[in-house]
């Protein structure tokens, strides 16, 4: 049985405090209007009421823009200077089953046959403490994807709000370590709150969708692969990109080279595969020309050939993708028209 303690609410800033003396701690702050993750000054900033972050937790992973490392050119070729490693170690406190979820998918892209460092080692320094949603937003159907509302497994510390406290749940030694900080501040749980905690997921679990077999999902996708629906998408879609900034499990990038006289830097950079220029070919060749391909792409990578390759879907539910469209292109509506029920 995963451990167990109760935390009263009045206490959690308190023992972030105590966190912070030994790790950067990122949490989710409410700024103009917003809440996102940052990494925080004062734990006095912290938010927890809210519905989700309008940004995953992914950029500090995966950054926007990324020094893979530098160079300088001489006669005799190239010196290349690799980034400095970072040494402290991060907690990312409040982050919503969902997004854990999505992190569990970018392991499985980035921990594969061709490991890429720059993500994992940030992965293997940050513990996660999650926190379940209790009341789930109208855009989200993370249950359709087994991604909330609460989690079973994946996290380091699963928080789940009761009447002026938490349930506190331990999985992994790394989530242990953070309890025994400062274990005066927790009380071991009783058999009362945790049957509570149960009647709260079970509650919060009506509000979501119920989950649909990957490879069903996969299934149903390859018979609507010629389908008019993608055509109307395709019409709507205003190629902002948005969709795929905000969304916790997108992972494509450029590598680009920036140059000043004999110094410069190799960088990756967040990448759109709804933006023509992803595709274009050198000659100007585009095998997906139209924002129809594009779109029916976009959709097809999260919910079939994904599937094909890990066994898993692409997606968590979210609805970030949803909220941020501006051609109204609703990835909840796509889904229930797929598979005829949500």
């Amino acid at each position: 049985m995963t451990l167990a303690w109760e935390l009263n609410r009045q206490k959690v800033l308190q023992w972030l405090e105590v966190l912070g003396r030994e790790f950067e701690i990122i949490a989710p702050v409410k700024t103009h209007g917003e809440v996102v993750f940052v990494s925080l000054s004062d734990v006095s900033q912290v938010t927890l009421d809210y519905e989700n972050t309008l940004v995953p937790p992914k950029e500090f992973f995966l950054p926007p823009t990324e020094t893979m490392f530098s160079f300088t050119t001489n006669k005799g070729g190239f010196n290349i200077v690799l980034p400095e490693e970072e040494d402290k170690r991060r907690v990312i406190f409040g982050i919503r089953p969902c997004d854990v979820t999505a992190l569990s998918i970018l392991d499985k892209v980035f921990n594969g046959d061709q490991r890429d460092e720059y993500y994992l080692s940030k992965r293997e320094k940050t513990k996660l403490v999650a926190l379940g949603c209790n009341r789930p937003a109208a855009r989200c159907f993370c249950g359709s994807f087994g991604a909330g509302p609460s989690l079973s497994d994946k996290f380091d510390v699963l928080f789940t709000e009761l009447d002026g406290s938490y349930f506190v749940e331990v999985a992994s030694e790394k989530g242990k370590e953070l309890i025994d900080k400062a274990p005066t501040l927790f009380d071991e749980a009783t058999e009362e709150a945790r049957k509570k905690k149960e009647r709260v997921v079970e509650q919060a679990s009506k509000l979501t969708s119920k989950p649909v077999d990957p490879l069903e999902m996969g299934r149903r996708m390859e018979a609507c692969f010629d389908d008019t629906r993608w055509a109307q998408l395709g019409e709507r879609c205003l190629e902002c990109g948005g969709c795929t900034y905000l969304c916790p499990t997108c992972y494509c990038f450029d590598v680009v080279d920036r140059t000043e006289g004999a110094k410069g830097s190799r960088l990756r950079c967040w990448d759109c595969c709804l933006l023509r220029g992803f595709t274009r070919m050198a000659g100007g060749l585009n095998p997906r020309e139209s924002r129809e391909s594009r779109i029916k792409q976009r959709f097809y990578h999260k919910w079939d050939y994904f599937v094909e390759r890990f066994g898993m879907l692409q997606c968590v539910g979210c609805g970030r993708c949803s909220e941020t469209a501006l051609c109204h292109i609703d990835w909840k509506e796509v889904f229930e028209s797929v598979t005829g029920k949500l």
